[in-house]
């Protein structure tokens, strides 16, 4: 039996749950982090990234690439919610759901060919699913196993 392994990772996760939820976030560079001296971006958005700012960069040398950026200490515990929200999408793809991190997993999908039309086509699914029951945006990989 050929192996079937998704990796699903949410798309710039802390920055993108504080743009859903607040609006006057969308479209401007948001990095959240420590924000003493020696904190560092956990997560940024897109736009922020334009700037050259990433994560575990230092904040001080992000707020030099982008001095126009909105920083914030961001709400782990409401990350957490949310990440709950997208194990429990999870859970109802896969058997086997491996967590890498708050926002990122390999979903061993072997066996389940005939339940779909394609890997493609179910991981599009899981994909809208989580886009429709959260508003954020995730990224999958399907590969035989858990290294390509």
């Amino acid at each position: 039996m050929k192996r079937l392994v998704m990796h699903v990772d949410m798309d710039a996760f802390f920055a993108s749950i504080e743009q859903r939820d607040h609006e006057e976030y969308r479209g401007k560079p948001l990095i959240v982090g420590g924000l003493s001296g020696r904190g560092v971006v956990s997560t940024c958005s897109y736009e922020a990234r334009r700037f050259g700012v990433h994560s575990a960069m230092p904040i001080v040398r992000a707020k030099r690439l982008c001095p126009q950026g909105i920083f914030i200490e961001g709400d782990y515990a409401h990350y957490r919610a949310v990440s709950q929200e997208i194990f429990a999408i999870f859970a109802r793809y896969a058997p086997v759901v491996e967590p890498l991190s708050i926002d990122e997993a390999f979903l061993d999908i072997t066996g389940m060919e005939l339940l779909m039309e394609s890997p493609r086509a179910y991981a599009e699914k899981l994909k809208a699913e989580i886009r429709e029951k959260t508003g954020l945006v995730a990224s999958v990989g399907i590969a035989p196993n858990k290294f390509l």
